[in-house]
């Protein structure tokens, strides 16, 4: 229902990142009250992803792909799963910031590596 709407995505992930700020006494740009932070939480909003359980579920979406179209080349803006395009980019763009030395804020391990290239994704 929602793999078309990339912004509900963004808006969560700015949703975390505040009260996370908020949670640690630190000052954010997002207005997130506590009869926000309340009524979110009453709804089921969870503020903290299981990120093991995430890389999961689009790792089994890319060996779908695979499955379908006998590579891992998930274009930017895949018509049929957005985000597993998205997620895609951001994999590469972790990737190569690592080679170069540089921090990314994707957890991207050795083993997640190791995993996506067992199955061809590049």
């Amino acid at each position: 229902m929602f793999a078309n709407t990339p912004s509900l995505g963004q808006w969560c992930v700015h949703l975390r990142t505040a009260y996370t700020k908020i949670q640690k006494g630190m000052t954010t740009n997002y207005n997130l009250s506590q009869d926000r932070i309340e009524r979110l939480e009453e709804i089921g909003f969870q503020w903290g992803v299981d990120y093991d359980e995430a890389f999961k579920k689009r790792y089994h979406e890319l060996l779908a792909f695979k499955e379908e179209f006998v590579h891992c080349n998930v274009p930017r803006s895949y018509a049929c799963n957005p985000s597993l395009g998205q997620w895609c980019v951001h994999l590469i763009t972790a990737y190569r910031r690592m080679q170069k030395g540089m921090e990314t804020n994707y957890n991207l391990s050795q083993g997640r590596i190791e995993r996506l290239e067992e199955i061809g994704f590049q």
